[in-house]
């Protein structure tokens, strides 16, 4: 039951235009306690309880509070008692749904004395739970007993009226007592009584007037304005500040309010509203604008640009309050201190109250929680205000809103997320409301990302959902020590439960949206139409592809739709009804279009229930399977064509792909060989098939085909070649229906080809050599077999001892060695090409460079070269021994011979893998060569390039040779003065077992 201990209460519900309402918040202490089972605001339950007035409470309120800001009711405990309830508030227009209502509900005196209320109808007294005299009264006996027992001089005749059934609301006076009389409805009236009192000093009268015309003139109206539509939005007391009604500013642009403003001061708005951009946070502006009555009185007009990137509406908002000076009355500007320190005052948490309401009827979603930091930062001067929401699935608040002096902020980089979660939230973790105030707290000092802030003073609350379930934090931080903090705890004791229901339906209807966003994506997603029709076969979902299908614009005519199955019309509603008779799930029907055409479209149906009372609704999916039925006619006509090509297609397949290159087709031999089922590849995508360098191959190609061109091509799989002809296959229309795709193995006749190319490249090398050689065989040979034929002529065979014919004896010994020389040279480079079958063994490359070291000791020794190896990449390779020594021999002794005269010589050696070949890098810092002069002759026969040393000029040619006997290649890098490099790249050859 109440009390003198009754705590204020706030109440926020909505009024739609039909008349209905809908609580949005009411406090955690119910405010009817007079009955065990109200612990709700429960419609029905109000109307009951608040029988006097024959309507319910929030109407009531509705009503009262559309002509004033306060009210106060008599309001029914029980049979016996009464009490005053003062409700004060404010109705804000909520677009075009209705109206906001934000009341705030007190217990107050009556300020009339002692009051009852008697109900005629039942002949029974109900009392003031406040009334001065000790007992109850109950009956109209025991009234008029008091009355005469307390004033025996009082008229006998006031208590023939009594009880007063047909007196209208009115005031008796007899003897310094007054009575007044009050029809509350047809079956109450109010009945007070009051003695009268010594007049007031006039003084105390004016003191308390002027005080509630400061009041009165510093109130707040906040407004929004939609700088795209023209728009204003309105929330508060109008009527106080202007004299029109709420209704008045229904439909508001802002060409309305500058009509409003006095001329002189017209200019200077119109140039601040037709800015750009706002380069300040905050505005403020001082104008006259006028009154209903016709007067012009002074307004303060604090302004803020705002901009939501959801809803994307961007413009000004702000405040708007009275400064004009009422007659007698100074007001002085209060300050924000002045106003903590009147926090107990209820009329300044009825004030924060409504400025709460009138923003959560301006702004939804993020923007709400920001405009509320802001009001915090404006009204309470708190340096930092936070709103953190729980993330679904998560343990970790995210930063919903965040106010730093009055501007938001925007947390990219999460530190206040961190400091949210690492440090304001473990603070007395397992308090609901936490208030730290202190000038040296060490908890606030050690937050160190703000140890530069000077934190000093900490409000933290948690918010919670309809089921006690943590959703979110509010926290607000300050550098300056907390005052009345009793107070701050009333105030925010009320807002707690305001913030958290805004919390619960900010996150409600975030998940709302999203499942929204989901169950559009997948509703307009398929390619199917979707509609479903509820149990009166009225259409109550349908998708975006619904209308198309069915060739309508309207869905009013979705089931009047005429569709033809056996050559029976039928509409869409007697489909449906249809199904509901059978068993049947699928039905495929003709839909006529223009030109005598139709559509073949394949029907599902599916029931569902719903609601308390399981009505049944149905979900109907249509697929045009038009296209795709004509196309499987026309391939059941074309299959057997292919069938036979396939058939008779030697070693290959056909193929007939649809434009998204989907298996319509396919058959041939090459199925056989590879064991694979040519039915299973149907309706897959050839694409899906392929990987890498064969899948850019044919996808590039094919999409060639699908702008007309006819392409040929090669792929390769599993070391078998394929040569792929592609062609479009056109429709009545000469669009690419169809992609005909041939394809052929040419593994076999690829090989074929290798050979002879191969054969052909041999060929032309031997022919090569032996041109080349038969020119070295007349060039060389030549010049000995001429000597030797003038050495003969001048032979003196008359006289053989002609001692000159000791000389030329000793002639023709020189020029038949220097035949046989040559002629050995011949026969050791004829014995390469002859040799056809070597013996191939695998060789360390360790142990044969040991042996060439011993081989050419002395040699290497005297030149005093260093030799750095390194075989650790190729330890080993399977290669002809002898050709692998000659290598190295060739490169060591050419490395020594060739040697700077200015340096030691130096050789690396090194051998690694490159792809398919195994690699010898040999590197000297001799003279080097000029390659660009004799690049080309490097490696020919009898070729020489420096004459200070002996040599022949063959080594180089053998070793080449030799290389390119067994398909290995070498290459050289040199230059002058530094050295020169030679790669020898050589194939790992197969061991011959026999």
């Amino acid at each position: 039951m109440f009390d003198n201990n009754f705590k204020s209460q706030l109440l926020t519900f909505k009024r739609l235009n039909d008349g209905r309402f809908e609580i949005l918040h009411q406090s955690n202490e119910a405010i009817f306690w007079a009955s065990p089972e109200l612990n709700s605001l429960n419609l029905k339950i109000l109307d009951d309880f608040f029988s006097i007035e024959h309507v319910s409470l929030l109407d009531c309120i509705f009503k009262q509070l559309g002509k004033s800001d306060h009210f106060k009711t008599p309001f029914l405990l029980n049979s016996q008692s009464f009490l005053w309830l003062k409700i004060e508030g404010c109705i804000v227009p909520h677009g075009n749904h209705g109206f906001l209502v934000n009341a705030m509900i007190n217990q107050t005196p009556s300020g009339e004395g002692s009051s009852w209320l008697i109900d005629s109808e039942e002949q029974k007294i109900i009392n003031e739970l406040g009334n001065p005299i000790k007992h109850q009264l109950s009956k109209f006996d025991d009234l008029h007993e008091y009355l005469l027992l307390k004033y025996p001089l009082l008229k006998v005749e006031i208590f023939d009226l009594m009880p007063f059934p047909k007196l209208k609301n009115g005031v008796l006076n007899d003897k310094g007592l007054k009575i007044r009389i009050q029809n509350i409805c047809s079956d109450f009236q109010l009945v007070t009584l009051k003695e009268a009192q010594a007049q007031k000093s006039s003084i105390k009268k004016i003191k308390k007037q002027r005080k509630i015309n400061d009041l009165e003139y510093h109130e707040k109206v906040y407004f929004k304005y939609l700088s795209k539509t023209k728009e204003v939005l309105w929330a508060g007391p109008l009527h106080n500040l202007l004299g029109y009604e709420d209704g008045n500013f229904r439909s508001f642009y802002i060409w309305d309010w500058l009509n409003l403003i006095h001329p002189e001061d017209k200019q200077k708005i119109e140039d601040f509203l037709s800015l750009g951009h706002y380069g300040k946070n905050n505005y403020s502006i001082s104008y006259r604008v006028k009154h209903k009555k016709g007067h012009y009185q002074e307004i303060k007009n604090s302004v803020r640009f705002f901009q939501s990137p959801y809803t994307l509406e961007e413009g000004l908002t702000g405040n708007i309050i009275n400064i004009s000076t009422p007659q007698n009355s100074p007001i002085k500007p209060k300050s924000k201190e002045g106003l903590i320190k009147k926090l107990f005052e209820k009329k300044f948490i009825q004030g924060m109250l409504t400025e709460v309401s009138a923003i959560s009827s301006l702004f939804k979603g993020k923007n709400l929680f920001e405009e509320i930091n802001y009001l915090f930062y404006r009204k309470l001067g708190f340096k930092y205000c936070l709103i953190g929401n729980l993330s679904n699935g998560k343990k970790e608040m995210e930063v919903l809103a965040l106010c730093g002096a009055g501007k938001k902020l925007l947390d990219r980089d999460k530190k206040w997320a961190k400091i949210l979660n690492e440090e304001l939230l473990l603070m007395d973790s397992t308090n609901n409301f936490v208030m730290i105030s202190s000038e040296n707290n060490e908890q606030l000092a050690n937050i160190s990302s703000l140890a530069d802030q000077q934190i000093s003073s900490l409000i933290r609350l948690k918010l919670y959902d309809t089921e006690r379930n943590e959703i979110g934090t509010m926290c607000l931080l300050h550098d300056q020590p907390i005052k009345n903090k009793n107070h701050y705890s009333e105030l925010f004791s009320i807002l707690r439960d305001w913030i958290s229901k805004e919390l619960y339906r900010f996150r409600f209807e975030s998940m709302l949206q999203e499942t929204n966003y989901m169950h559009d994506a997948i509703l307009n997603g398929t390619a199917y139409a979707i509609f479903a029709v509820n149990h009166q076969f009225e259409p109550i979902l349908i998708n975006n592809k619904t209308l198309p299908i069915f060739n309508i614009k309207n869905k009013k005519d979705l089931l009047k739709t005429i569709l033809i199955k056996d050559n029976i019309k039928k509409t869409l509603h007697q489909v449906i009804i249809n199904f509901l008779k059978t068993d049947r799930k699928v039905a495929y029907f003709h839909l006529p279009c223009e030109d005598n055409n139709y559509k073949e479209l394949k029907i599902s149906f599916t029931r569902i229930l719903y609601g308390k009372e399981n009505k049944k609704s149905y979900v109907i999916f249509v697929d045009d399977i038009t296209e795709r039925t004509l196309s499987e006619k026309k391939l059941i006509k074309t299959e057997q064509l292919y069938r036979s090509i396939a058939e008779n297609f030697p070693q290959g397949t056909v193929d007939v792909l649809d434009n998204s290159y989907h298996y319509l087709f396919t058959d041939g031999e090459e199925y056989k060989m590879s064991a694979t089922d040519p039915k299973s590849l149907l309706g897959t995508n050839l694409l899906k098939q392929l990987t890498g360098k064969n899948l850019k191959i044919v996808k590039s190609n094919l999409s060639k085909v699908l702008k007309g061109q006819r392409v040929s091509f090669e792929t390769e799989t599993k070391r078998k070649k394929y040569l792929q002809s592609a062609v479009p296959l056109m429709n009545d229309s000469d669009e690419v229906e169809r992609i005909l795709l041939v394809k052929q193995n040419i593994t076999e006749a690829k090989k074929l080809e290798s050979d002879r190319v191969n054969l052909i490249k041999d060929l032309k090398s031997h022919n090569e050599e032996l041109l080349r050689f038969a020119y070295i065989v007349s060039h060389n040979l030549r010049a000995p077999i001429v000597n030797i034929s003038l050495l003969l002529d001048l032979y003196n065979e008359e006289n053989p001892a002609d001692p000159e014919n000791l000389e030329i004896w000793e002639n023709l010994k020189i020029s038949t060695n220097l035949l046989d020389s040559t002629l050995q040279d011949l026969i050791e480079v004829v014995s390469i090409k002859k040799q056809k079958i070597p013996k191939v063994e695998q060789i360390d490359f360790k142990l044969l460079l040991n042996n060439i070291e011993k081989s050419l000791f002395n040699q290497l020794k005297e030149s005093g070269i260093v030799i750095h190896k390194d075989f650790t990449a190729l330890n080993d390779i399977n290669y002809i021994y002898a050709h692998l020594e000659n290598f190295f021999m060739n490169f060591m002794t050419n490395a020594v011979k060739y040697k700077h005269p200015d340096r030691s010589p130096i050789v690396n050696i090194n051998t690694y893998r490159d792809g398919k070949y195994c690699v010898i890098r040999f590197e000297d810092n001799g003279i080097g060569m000029d390659l660009s002069r004799y690049g080309d002759r490097i490696f020919g026969l009898y070729q020489r390039f420096h004459t200070h040393v002996e040599g022949k000029g063959l080594g180089l040619y053998l070793v080449r040779e030799q290389i390119r006997a067994h398909d290995g290649k070498i290459e050289v890098e040199s230059e002058v003065g530094k050295g020169t490099i030679f790669r020898v790249y050589l194939r790992n050859l197969i061991i011959n077992q026999s």
